[in-house]
């Protein structure tokens, strides 16, 4: 516990372990007066478990095997790379020429064998288990370009909706560059997906989007969400979004100018990716590549209002208050005050170092050759498991000796960091991901509440919009 001095000067009492965060005077914690009521009320806290005094340090555990089942039974999305084939050649793909962590893309088109036993395996699992998971189920195409292989994506639907998943809400999305998109946005309309369409902003920004033959696929894909636009403005609003590729042909603010003035929405702006970078190809990626951490820097304050919902800054304000706030203060006060919560809380029930996600708990993703990943931004260095043969394979103990090789260097730097409960390094994208941690100053939790003390309108949208599933 520790007491925390936002920039107006107000003083907070935080424990970081349990997210307890309160607006105190600074005679709380004064030890002059013992019988104070703010002592007295710190004694209290303390006693139920919800802070701790005496600044203990706090210890982690690591992954069981029990954490993937449970992970498995709980995921609510499930990505099928239901082809490699792309009939586009972008310059800064993820699995183009900078890369060298991803399966070789040759051509290849995937079985729906390999749909309809994951598929099954999760039904099976579900309708026969206690744990029934969340109450839907998203269902992803991903490629390559999936359009490419739409016949698998028409049978995949037709199969689940004439095998519904006991007490699950079925959702069908996709991320597409929208080329064929004219060609089948009628079945993607009847059947309620919901579409990230890939834009980079205006013709030039997105000049790096080309056809096998070097032509900018631009103006081919503007035609196609015009289309869609104009044809199905209902479902337009309600479904498609987009996502911009942050480069040096373009920025957020022409990324989000161009794509609100046409569509009235705001894309989502994400940086190359940095991890799986071939040593040989550095230098020619930094070249390209565009930080938006230091676009930002650069804005003027007006600009930074402007782009806010872009901010590198926002999401960790966000994952803050999820992971403290939101944790202490969406429990009821009858759980807090009974003793299963105190135990729970009394270091029990001990967390895994850094907030990397436990695998399979955000999603499922399965390579075009069948491969399991926990998710489509992994490399191939790991082996999760595989779909062959009518069979689903995941050598759970094998995963769960991986992780804890890599979370054992973290748990040092863990202990006790401050960044800890809004950290976003992934220990399987970046395997040396600690060293990153020994050069980086942790964030300083005061300027985490002073955000939320100038920005209370930010903090009521995250209460509004959380959704219990």
């Amino acid at each position: 516990m520790e007491i925390i001095t936002s920039a107006s000067g107000s003083k907070y009492i935080y424990e970081q372990r349990t997210g307890y965060l309160s607006l105190v005077p600074s005679s709380y914690m004064s030890h002059e007066n013992n019988s104070s009521y703010y002592s007295q009320k710190a004694k209290y806290l303390s006693h139920l478990g919800l802070i701790d005094e005496d600044r203990q340090v706090y210890n982690y555990r690591l992954l069981e095997p029990r954490d993937i089942k449970e992970a498995i039974n709980n995921t609510h999305q499930i990505i099928f790379e239901v082809t490699d084939k792309c009939n586009l050649d972008c310059y800064y793909c993820g699995y183009g020429h900078f890369y060298d962590n991803y399966d070789a893309r040759e051509n290849q088109d995937m079985p729906f064998d390999v749909f309809k036993t994951l598929y099954n395996y999760l039904k099976n699992l579900w309708e026969n288990s206690s744990n029934k998971g969340c109450t839907f189920l998203r269902i992803s195409f991903y490629g390559g370009e999936p359009l490419c292989n739409f016949p698998l994506i028409k049978e995949a639907v037709d199969y689940v909706k004439n095998n519904p998943i006991k007490n699950k809400r079925i959702i069908f999305s996709m991320t597409t560059n929208a080329v064929l998109l004219d060609k089948y946005m009628e079945f993607l309309v009847d059947n309620d997906f919901e579409i990230l369409v890939s834009l980079d902003g205006n013709k030039y920004n997105d000049s790096y989007r080309v056809f096998k033959n070097g032509k900018c696929s631009f103006d081919t894909v503007i035609a196609n969400v015009d289309k869609l636009y104009r044809v199905y403005p209902t479902f337009f609003i309600r479904n498609v979004k987009f996502n911009s590729v942050l480069h040096n042909r373009n920025s957020v603010k022409e990324a989000s100018d161009y794509i609100f003035a046409r569509y009235q929405k705001q894309p989502m702006t994400n940086e190359l990716n940095v991890f799986g970078i071939a040593k040989s190809k550095r230098s020619e990626f930094l070249k390209i590549f565009h930080s938006k951490t230091k676009e930002f820097s650069l804005m003027s304050d007006n600009e930074k209002r402007e782009y806010q919902n872009q901010s590198p800054d926002i999401h960790r304000y966000e994952k803050w208050a999820f992971n403290t706030l939101m944790r202490t203060y969406s429990t009821s006060l009858l759980e807090a005050l009974s003793e299963p919560f105190v135990r729970t809380k009394n270091h029990e029930d001990l967390e895994i170092p850094t907030k990397t996600c436990i695998p399979f708990s955000r999603k499922i993703f399965i390579s075009v050759n069948g491969n399991i990943f926990p998710c489509e931004r992994i490399g191939n260095e790991f082996d999760f498991g595989r779909i062959s043969d009518g069979k689903v394979e995941i050598d759970i103990d094998c995963v769960v000796s991986q992780y804890n090789q890599i979370l054992k260097e973290y748990e040092r730097i863990c202990t006790g960091c401050k960044a800890k409960d809004f950290c976003s390094v992934c220990v399987v994208s970046d395997l040396n991901g600690y060293e990153i941690c020994n050069r980086t100053k942790p964030r300083n939790i005061a300027e985490f509440i002073t955000f939320f003390e100038k920005e209370p309108d930010i903090l009521r949208n995250i209460i509004r919009t959380v959704s219990i599933i």
